[in-house]
């Protein structure tokens, strides 16, 4: 079965998640929306402060001819940053889980110059936890290899041993999924977040430390 390649909103695989609802379901994050909401309720707070009291606020400040920026600050980022907060609450605050399952998370996501032989980590990836020792290695080399031409990304949902390896490509200011992600085995399930912090620890030259 052909993939067709998939733009990306941002650099996750949330746009792959939401082709596959026989997978995968959306569901709002209880602690990103608790977040957003604690945010847009701070900026009602500054806003009836400064509003109602707005004579105080420029003294405050300073007056008006020594702090001019600070008070048109005063007066217009708040409500700029409730408004960003209300839409990150109904936008953003979102996360996806495996349908029946748990919460998929992102472990893993590195940036890797151009020409880096990305294939050669995925097939290494693709061996699990048969082969930590060349998954630390895999991962040191594309650590090594830092850029912003393609992202390796894993997603895993550890409570089913579920985990998904997606590469993003980056052209300009755009986001492409050009292949389907990789699904691993379960059997072959690995702590991708403990083998990640071990490459990059190598990669320090901290090695076991």
């Amino acid at each position: 079965m052909s993939f067709t390649p998939l733009r990306s909103r941002s650099r996750n695989l949330y746009t792959w998640f939401a082709t596959r609802p026989d997978l995968f379901v959306s569901e709002r994050s209880p602690r990103k929306s608790a977040t957003w909401l604690v945010i847009a309720g701070l900026m009602v707070v500054v806003m009836l402060l400064v509003y109602l009291n707005p004579e105080a606020t420029v003294e405050l400040l300073g007056g008006r001819v020594r702090s001019g920026l600070a008070i048109a600050g005063a007066f217009f980022l708040p409500p700029a940053v409730f408004v960003a907060a209300l839409v990150m609450f109904f936008v953003g605050a979102r996360r996806w889980r495996i349908k029946g399952g748990g919460v998929l998370t992102n472990p893993v996501i590195h940036g890797v110059a151009a020409g880096f032989p990305l294939d050669q980590a995925l097939s290494t990836l693709q061996r699990g936890s048969s082969d930590s020792a060349g998954i630390v290695a895999a991962l040191k080399d594309v650590i090594a290899h830092r850029g912003d031409d393609r992202l390796l990304t894993i997603w895993t949902s550890d409570a089913d041993r579920a985990m998904y390896i997606g590469v993003i490509r980056v052209a300009g200011k755009e986001l492409w999924i050009d292949s389907e992600p990789l699904a691993l085995d379960p059997a072959l399930f690995f702590d991708a977040k403990d083998l990640d912090l071990a490459a990059m620890r190598e990669q320090a030259g901290l090695g076991g430390r």
